[in-house]
């Protein structure tokens, strides 16, 4: 019987990483289940899987991208190495959109749960990880704690969860997803971060007037944090869209403001002229008595801006995480930061996608300058 050119590559590549799958140590173990999840999705594809689902998005998708990558991390655990060190995922998934929160000592991370290969709308992102780490460098991996709810806002898809504390409580923002892909930003609280329970009033927040929102299409309101500010007002910011005077949209940053986390008062958009595509993930904290405003910057990766105030003013500070390689798409840069300190040491993360949605979490060291603005050191490994 002949055999095809790839399924002698795909077979050979099995049978080099079977032994591999006799090691117990989470960095080799997630190495072979990432390794599986790309053959398996190049075995599809040469079968005649489409690469795309609805909206036809699938760049990398490809037998050659997946393949290629499933030789190089093989190459690498034979040579001894460990290719996928200081980039945390649960094995075989990816990890995307995610939050930081501390709790007695203890870091917390919630995240996106994503699939290898697969984009969003072709396998859901219905549900939401959680990990705990003492170093920030080895992860415990904790059931998922947040999914879908049939019939409700957030039926299709979960996205982008932020979480921040007040009083004792934790509350949870997230981008609930309906199946026209109108998104609309939902809570969950919980008091010890295990156990969630959903705001019966979801969604706690929609675009204001000046938003091209409606429920029946694809309408931008995504990827919210909450900041608490001294005065304790919350701000809250997300990605979202602005109708134009010429009937159109633009990007935007949604703000709104909050005295009890639940009741939202709109506090309008900021159109970003400093981002030619779009910004997305949205991160403020405040420091040295000025607002900075971590993001994606679509197409380009990970910038961050200054302000006097935390609603308008953004004043561009610059590129902080750049691809490794050039983005085949405005999706593949490093994205999803987050700026927190952690015992006493600051530090940014990202989760840079690769072609195919191979994705996963990755923390550096950070410095703040006596100019006010900040440095990127060497990841955590």
């Amino acid at each position: 019987m002949s055999l095809s050119p790839f399924y002698l590559a795909y077979a050979d590549l099995r049978a080099r990483i079977a032994p591999f799958r006799l090691r117990t140590d989470f960095e080799t173990r997630k190495t072979v289940a990432n390794i599986d999840a790309l053959l398996n999705r190049a075995r599809e594809l040469d079968a005649g899987a489409t690469p795309s689902a609805r909206f036809g998005w699938a760049v990398g998708h490809t037998v050659d991208n997946f393949m290629e990558r499933a030789e190089r991390y093989t190459a690498a655990l034979e040579k001894g190495e460990s290719p996928l060190r200081g980039m945390f995922c649960e094995p075989g998934m990816s990890f995307i959109d995610h939050s930081f929160i501390e709790k007695d000592g203890v870091m917390h991370v919630f995240y996106i749960r994503g699939y290898v290969g697969y984009e969003w709308d072709t396998r859901f992102c219905d549900t939401f990880g959680h990990a705990t780490s003492t170093d920030l460098v080895h992860w415990d991996i904790h059931p998922p704690c947040l999914c879908t709810t049939r019939g409700c806002v957030d039926s299709y898809q979960v996205w982008a969860p932020g979480v921040t504390e007040k009083d004792g409580v934790y509350y949870m923002y997230y981008t609930g997803v309906n199946l026209d892909v109108a998104q609309s930003i939902c809570l969950a609280t919980s008091r010890d971060l295990y156990t969630w329970k959903k705001y019966e009033g979801n969604p706690v927040l929609l675009p204001g007037a000046w938003g091209a929102w409606r429920e029946d299409a694809w309408s931008d309101c995504r990827d919210s944090m909450v900041f608490l500010d001294d005065d304790g007002t919350a701000y809250m910011y997300y990605c979202t869209a602005k109708k134009t005077e010429d009937g159109g949209m633009r990007t935007a940053l949604g703000i709104a403001s909050s005295r009890d986390m639940v009741r939202w008062q709109d506090e309008g958009a900021y159109c970003f002229d400093i981002c030619d595509v779009t910004l997305e993930s949205p991160f403020v904290l405040k420091k040295g008595g000025k607002y900075y405003l971590f993001y994606t910057n679509c197409g380009h990766g990970t910038s961050y801006a200054v302000s006097d105030n935390p609603i308008s003013g953004w004043q561009s500070l610059g590129m902080l995480l750049e691809p490794k390689v050039p983005a085949l798409c405005p999706a593949n840069v490093p994205s999803c930061a987050e700026v927190f300190c952690y015992k006493g040491a600051w530090y940014i993360s990202c989760a840079e996608r690769q072609p195919g949605c191979e994705q996963y979490l990755e923390i550096f060291e950070l410095y703040w300058q006596e100019d006010g603005t900040v440095k990127v050191g060497k990841r955590l490994e």
